[in-house]
């Protein structure tokens, strides 16, 4: 049976236009996504609202892909992938269109909301085109790289820009943005992505099978927690740099920027260390990130040092992106869609827990705590992590 319902010859012929195109359109997706984060204090003024109501800006979306990331990707999967694909960028497309001009911050959930409905089908099948794109099928990890490099470009370029535009121009610059790049991305998909037609849906049994599988469990745990620490962390980068730090927008935006730009040097790593130890790899780089959170909590106001800390931090958390997808998908390669949709769905468990408890915590303590919060998550993802690694399939 396949497990992608994309022609292998189609994919192997136009690879590197395919992965591309691909890795724009989860940039434009995540970068829409993410790019709440570098709002979150626009948002507080804008709608006169707190942090940790601002956070659900994030929260929100991350719920919805939660509820829907493990199921609907495989209920699409019978569906002509590329009219799939180019439906998806058009929700997007019109979504951030009319949240330029909503009135209320409900409004703007609602509409965030149903971008995350449609986020984990496109992005569970840009995945699976990736792996399944390797010649080599030990090389997968590092075509899905390529993919997660597009997360990484929606920090790069996604986040900063969000708080670059909503801070020195208006709320409403930020989403035209983020509409032109899904805008672009359907355009580029109509013009140059072949049409496969309808796909092979997987055999539903076979793919919750992996369910039963305790390692599968403890992976899930793992990155709960994992995403949780980062994202949490990241989610509030904008306010803790502005509020704690005392810097202005513009050179928020450098510093996000630097942290997403690092990301891909993660990335490009990641791809050869999970290949070779995959354990010991995010054992170690839970180590550093957890040190790097206590160091950015002592040196807070330090922005220099803490310039250099985050750009740390960035080559890190770009390599845990693609590790914390690496232990759910990779030890079930038959069930990939399924896993894919689990993966999007537990890191936006994670995402979500996240920016609820660093938000409660800047809110009930101070701002500055979000930090050795990251930290104390990250031990108890460590423990997890060490837990898994003593498990077989």
């Amino acid at each position: 049976m396949q497990t992608t319902s994309f022609d292998t010859e189609s994919i192997k012929t136009n690879h590197g236009l395919l992965i591309g195109i691909l890795s724009f359109g989860v940039f434009a997706i995540l970068s829409t996504e993410l790019g709440a984060m570098g709002l979150i204090p626009i948002l507080q003024t804008y709608f006169s609202i707190s942090a940790a109501d601002a956070g659900w800006v994030v929260s929100i979306f991350a719920l919805m892909i939660t509820l829907c990331a493990p199921i609907v990707p495989l209920l699409c999967a019978g569906f002509n992938q590329k009219n799939l694909m180019l439906f998806c960028l058009a929700v997007f497309s019109i979504a951030s269109f009319l949240a330029i001009f909503v009135t209320s911050f409900w409004q703007l959930l609602v509409l965030r909301g149903i971008m995350g409905i449609f986020h984990p089908i496109y992005t569970a099948l840009a995945l699976a085109i990736a792996a399944k794109s390797a010649l080599n099928p030990k090389d997968a990890p590092k075509e899905v790289a390529k993919v997660f490099a597009g997360v990484s470009a929606g920090m790069v370029l996604g986040v900063p820009m969000g708080s670059f535009l909503g801070g020195n121009f208006s709320y409403q610059a930020s989403q035209a943005f983020f509409c032109l790049l899904t805008s672009l991305c359907f355009i580029l998909t109509f013009f140059f992505v072949k049409n496969t037609g309808k796909g092979e849906k997987p055999h539903l049994q076979e793919q919750v099978s992996i369910l039963k599988s305790p390692l599968l469990w403890l992976s899930i745990v793992a990155v709960i927690i994992i995403q949780a620490a980062i994202f949490g962390f990241y989610g509030y980068l904008s306010d803790f740099l502005h509020k704690v730090t005392e810097l202005n927008f513009t050179y928020i935006s450098i510093i996000l920027a630097i942290y997403g730009g690092t990301n891909i040097i993660g990335n490009i790593l990641a791809g050869k260390a999970l290949s070779e130890n995959s354990n010991k790899s995010l054992l170690l780089s839970i180590t550093v990130l957890s040190l790097l959170y206590v160091a950015i909590f002592v040196e807070a106001q330090n922005a220099l040092l803490l310039s250099v800390l985050i750009f740390i931090l960035g080559i890190l958390a770009g390599l845990m992106n693609n590790a914390v997808h690496f232990i759910i998908t990779h030890p079930f390669p038959k069930q990939a869609e399924f896993a894919n949709g689990i993966f999007l769905s537990v890191a936006n468990i994670g995402l979500s827990l996240g920016a609820i408890i660093c938000g409660y915590v800047a809110d009930m303590i101070n701002l500055k705590m979000i930090a050795l919060s990251a930290c104390v998550l990250l031990v108890l993802g460590f423990v997890t992590v060490a837990l898994r690694s003593k498990i077989k399939i």
